[in-house]
């Protein structure tokens, strides 16, 4: 059997206890980190579990997922995730594939940055497409007509910021691509470090405001909220709206 085993948010402790179950019985442990930042490495997931885990990169999931899927016909093999395993698009082709080729398949779902911007006061019913800000963003303007078409509708927009090899992309450096594709400086956005984390850190302000604070903790993401409901304004005023 396949088991696709969500990490959670942040670090090892993010585990669900259904996850952990799970892991026990496992044959073969896989962890892959390339989609997503987590905070903790394979070693120290393998004290806190128990068991040996092998870390994985981006070909074996993308160019050699069909090994992993044949191993699983005679053996259970788990695939630990960051976040919830199916936030990223990557994973999707893991589910097909083992559906295609017979193997049975168990998912155990985790927390996700997806679920967790709710904390800023934002109301989840109210957020549109979700982009992503490249490093190499030069010629790249997707993200700026997510945000064009997000704000027609009244929708907020959740910016996700890249993540390549030990390279995270940090809320500033997505703040000056939005600079650099003429977006006002007076833009409001709502700036979300660690979310899941004991050092976890909201701020709301402009763009010109926030553009050169010190955002400390990763991951990194932000939002440029839409039409705002008065609930939604109250919660932004403790992360610092007033100032904006």
């Amino acid at each position: 059997m396949l088991h696709i085993i969500s990490l959670g948010l942040f670090d090892k402790k993010d585990i669900s206890v259904k996850g952990l179950e799970i892991c026990k019985k496992c044959d073969f442990l896989y962890l892959e980190k390339y989609t997503n930042f987590f905070d903790s490495n394979a070693k120290e997931l393998e004290e806190f579990i128990g068991k040996k885990i092998i870390e994985i990169k981006r070909e074996n999931l993308e160019n050699k997922s069909l090994e992993l899927i044949k191993k699983a016909k005679n053996s259970d093999i788990g695939i630990f995730i960051p976040g919830d395993c199916f936030s990223a698009t990557t994973h999707i082709s893991l589910l097909l594939e083992a559906r295609k080729m017979g193997v049975e398949l168990n998912v155990v779902h985790g927390s996700s940055v997806l679920t967790a911007i709710g904390e800023t006061g934002l109301s989840l019913y109210n957020f549109g497409k979700i982009t992503t800000i490249p490093f190499d963003n030069k010629n790249v303007k997707s993200p700026i007509e997510v945000l064009k078409n997000n704000r027609k509708l009244g929708m907020h927009t959740l910016f996700l910021l890249d993540v390549k090899e030990n390279r995270l992309m940090s809320i500033n450096g997505g703040l000056k691509y939005l600079l650099e594709n003429k977006i006002d400086e007076n833009t409001l956005i709502v700036g979300c470090c660690g979310l899941g984390s004991e050092k976890k850190e909201i701020r709301a302000g402009k763009i010109k405001d926030l553009i050169d604070y010190e955002f400390k903790i990763y991951p990194q993401c932000f939002i440029i909220p839409g039409k705002l409901h008065f609930t939604e304004e109250e919660a932004l005023e403790m992360f610092g709206l007033e100032n904006s």
